[in-house]
C-alpha cells in the first residue's frame, strides 16, 4: 500500500487572497489577470484524482493550509472533510489551524471527532506568524497528543514574502519534541533546506519523523514538473540523494522515519513514485552507493503506518 502522505488541493478564488498572491508573484507577473490566475492556481481536487488512478498510489493524505496574509491560500476545514466524505476510499485528511488563535484546540477536536481528521497540518509557523514552542500552541499539541493524531509541519524556512524566517527555527521541534514525548511530530519537506539539521533532530526523537515531499522536484528528478519553474538539473546531489536518502538512512540507521509524499500539485502521484523506484538507476549511472531496496520499500509502503494510525490501512 502506498499513501501519497503531503498532497493539496483548492480553488480560486474561494481560498485565496488576490493581493497577496500577487505579491507573491515575480514582478513581470503582478498584472496577471482574473483569467490568469485561475489557470495557475484553481486545483480542483479532480485533478489528483485523475492522476491517481494511473498512479500506484492507494490512498492520498490531504493537508489544509492557513496562510492567507503571508502566502495568501486560507482552504478551510470543511472543505478538506466533504472531500473525503465525497471520496472515502481514495482520501484522509489533515486539519489546519493556526495554533496561537484562541479556538485552535476546540477546532482540532471538532475535526478528528466530528469530521474524521487523521492528523493536524500542513501547520506553517513562518505562513502562521508563531513559534511551535510557544506556549500558546500548547494546548493544540496537548489535544493532538490526547486524540491520538500526529502534527505535520512545515517547520524549516518558507518562501512567502511577508513570512518571517526567523519562525521557521527547527530547534522548536526540538522543544516540543521533548515537551510532548508521545505527541508524533512529521518535519515537511526534511526541513528544506535545512536538512542535516532537521536530520539531526528526527535522529534525536523517537516521536520526530520527515517527509520527503517537493525534493524530487528539487533536485530535478520529477521532469513532470520541473520545467515549468525551476532548471534542468543532471546532478541532483543537494536537495534529495545524498545525505538525504543514502546518508540519512545508512548514518543514521533510520530506514523507518521517513514517508514519502509529492506536495501535490507540485509533484505527480505518477513520476513521484517512479522517481523513487528508480534511483538507484541514476546512482548506479554516476558511480555511487545504491540505496538499499528494502529502505526503499519502507519509503513507499510501511513507514507511514506508524505515524497516521488512523488511516483504515493503518493496521492491516
Amino acid at each position: 500500500m502506498i499513501v501519497d502522505c503531503h498532497m493539496h488541493t483548492w480553488r480560486y478564488p474561494q481560498h485565496f487572497n488576490r493581493e497577496v498572491i500577487l505579491a507573491n508573484l515575480p514582478p513581470r507577473r503582478r498584472g496577471s489577470s482574473e483569467e490568469q490566475l485561475a489557470k495557475l492556481w484553481e486545483l480542483p481536487v479532480e485533478h489528483y484524482l485523475e492522476e491517481m488512478r494511473q498512479s500506484e498510489v492507494g490512498r492520498a493524505l490531504l493537508l489544509g493550509l492557513r496562510a492567507g496574509a503571508t502566502l495568501g491560500i486560507d482552504v478551510d476545514n470543511d472543505y478538506l472533510a466533504e472531500i473525503v466524505r465525497q471520496n472515502p476510499d481514495a482520501f484522509a485528511w489533515a486539519c489546519c489551524v493556526v495554533p496561537i488563535e484562541p479556538d485552535a484546540a476546540a477546532e482540532v477536536e471538532r475535526c478528528v471527532r466530528g469530521l474524521g481528521a487523521v492528523a493536524v497540518g500542513e501547520l506553517g509557523p513562518v505562513y502562521g506568524g508563531f513559534r511551535i514552542d510557544d506556549p500558546r500552541c500548547f494546548p493544540v499539541w496537548e489535544t493532538a497528543r490526547d486524540l491520538d493524531v500526529p502534527l505535520v509541519i512545515h517547520a524549516g524556512p518558507a518562501q512567502a514574502r511577508w513570512g518571517h524566517l526567523k519562525y521557521g527555527d527547527l530547534n522548536a521541534v526540538d522543544e516540543i519534541a521533548i515537551q510532548f514525548p508521545t505527541l508524533r511530530i512529521v518535519i515537511c519537506h526534511l526541513g528544506y533546506h535545512r536538512y542535516e539539521e532537521a536530520a539531526f533532530i528526527v535522529a534525536k526523537h523517537e516521536n520526530v519523523f520527515a517527509d520527503i515531499s517537493w525534493l524530487p522536484q528539487l533536485a530535478g528528478f520529477d521532469r513532470r514538473v520541473t520545467p515549468r519553474y525551476l532548471p534542468q538539473i543532471d546532478y541532483g546531489y543537494y536537495h534529495l540523494i545524498h545525505p538525504l536518502l543514502y546518508y540519512f538512512t545508512q548514518t543514521f540507521g533510520l530506514t523507518d522515519k521517513l514517508v514519502w509524499g509529492t506536495d501535490f500539485p507540485a509533484g505527480s502521484p505518477i513520476t513521484g513514485v517512479e522517481t523513487v523506484k528508480s534511483i538507484n538507476r541514476w546512482l548506479v549511472d554516476h558511480g555511487l552507493p545504491k540505496i538499499p531496496d528494502d529502505t526503499i520499500r519502507l519509503l513507499l509502503h510501511e513507514n507511514w503506518r506508524k505515524i497516521f494510525t488512523r488511516l483504515p490501512e493503518a493496521q492491516r
